[in-house]
């Protein structure tokens, strides 16, 4: 087993058609917030293969289980207002955390051949569950 001061995954993400009222969702879309700090503390160790396999093909993932993983590095941040006194891997953490938020929080435009995000998708339209671990 392995065990460090800070648990793996701080917080996990689900969203998709597998939490709306849709009656066969295809997969679950899952975000996971893995906490770098214990990342570094477990990387190279027994068992811990899984997080670089996890996140390398998405879609290989997706069908051999079901589930479509992200990985955001979660940093924990004690300056949320003072964006000037960030280190990088803190931007690129609310940076991710952000993207992947606004993300699930859209709804695909129906009748539009391009499904990426738009301006026009922008306005919040769904959630999504967080599961805190």
């Amino acid at each position: 087993m392995i065990s460090t001061a800070w648990p793996l995954i701080h917080r996990l993400w689900l969203g998709g058609s597998f939490i709306s009222t849709k009656l066969d969702p295809r997969n679950i879309d899952a975000t996971l917030l893995i906490d770098i700090r214990a990342e570094r503390a477990v990387r190279g160790r027994p068992g811990s293969r899984w997080l670089t396999d996890a996140f390398k093909s998405r879609d290989s993932i997706k069908r051999k289980y079901g589930v479509s993983p992200v990985r955001v590095g979660y940093q924990p941040v004690g300056h949320v207002f003072r964006p000037e006194h960030m280190t990088a891997e803190e931007r690129t953490y609310f940076m991710q955390r952000g993207v992947w938020d606004d993300w699930w929080q859209r709804c695909r435009l129906p009748g539009q051949a391009d499904r990426s995000p738009s301006e026009v998708s922008a306005a919040p339209a769904r959630g999504y569950l967080e599961v805190r671990l």
